[in-house]
C-alpha cells in the first residue's frame, strides 16, 4: 500500500498489487528540529530502511506545540487516509520539558492515544537529550544537569549549550538542523545509551530518559 493522489488532487491511500508498504505516520511538536531529524534518517540511512516501510511527516498548519496540538494534528492527517490497521504505525513525538501544564496535557493526551492506537514518543527533558545521545559517553555527563536543563546564558540551557559545543553550533531554525548527527554509528549508539535511563512512558514523565528507540527501530533495521 502506499499514499497515491486522486483526480481531485486530494490523497488517498491505495492499495497495491506489490506487497503492503508500512506506513509509519510521525507527528512532532517542533517545526523544525524534530521533522528535520527524521527527514535526514529518511534520506541518508535509505540502506537500513526496508523498502517496504514508507515514512510520513505529518505537516504542522502553525506552531501550537502542546500534546494536544500534537494529536489533533495527526487526527487530522489520518482523516484523509485510510490506514491499516495492525500494519501501518502512528506517531507523536513530545517533550516532557519542566512545566507542570505539560505534564498535564501528557497526562491527559496518553489514554486517548491508546485508544487511537497511535504510540507517543516521550523525551525527558526534550529531544535534544535524544540527540546528545547520538553523540558522547553519556556515562562521562553529571544526569541530574541533564534533567534540570538549567540556563548557562540569556541565550541556551544547558543541553543546546552542550550541543553547540559539540557541534560547534546547535541551531532550532528552519533548515538549520546539523545533518552531521543522523549516521547509522550515531543511532545504535543513541538506542543503546536510552536503554540506561526510564524507558516506559507512563514513567518517563517524572524521570530522565526516554523511549525514542521503540519508534526507530520501527524504522531502521540494526
Amino acid at each position: 500500500m502506499g499514499f497515491k493522489k486522486r483526480s481531485f488532487d486530494q490523497p488517498t491511500y491505495q492499495e497495491k498489487d506489490e506487497e503492503p508498504t508500512r506506513v509509519i505516520i510521525i507527528s512532532c511538536e517542533g517545526t523544525n528540529t524534530e521533522p528535520e531529524y527524521f527527514k535526514a534518517i529518511r534520506e541518508k540511512l535509505k540502506d537500513n530502511i526496508s523498502s517496504l516501510i514508507q515514512i510520513e511527516l505529518v505537516p504542522k498548519p502553525d506552531n501550537a506545540s502542546e500534546p494536544i496540538n500534537v494529536l489533533n494534528n495527526l487526527d487530522s492527517f489520518v482523516e484523509k487516509y485510510d490506514f491499516k490497521k495492525g500494519n501501518d504505525s502512528l506517531w507523536l513525538v513530545c517533550d516532557r520539558e519542566k512545566v507542570e501544564a505539560r505534564k498535564n496535557g501528557l497526562l491527559k493526551i496518553i489514554p486517548l492515544c491508546k485508544n487511537k492506537g497511535y504510540s507517543i514518543a516521550l523525551l525527558n527533558p526534550l529531544f535534544e537529550f535524544w540527540l546528545l545521545l547520538h553523540l558522547v559517553d553519556i556515562s562521562t555527563y553529571d544526569h541530574e544537569k541533564i534533567f534540570n536543563n538549567d540556563r548557562v546564558n540569556s541565550k541556551k540551557r544547558y543541553l543546546d549549550h552542550e550541543l553547540s559545543l559539540i557541534l560547534g553550533k546547535y541551531n532550532k531554525k528552519k533548515d538549520q538542523f546539523n545533518r552531521e548527527i543522523v549516521s547509522f554509528e550515531n543511532l545504535q549508539r543513541a538506542v543503546m545509551q536510552e536503554a540506561l535511563f526510564e524507558n516506559d512512558l507512563n514513567n518517563v514523565i517524572d524521570k530522565l530518559g526516554g523511549n525514542m528507540s521503540s519508534l526507530i527501530k520501527e524504522i531502521v533495521n540494526f
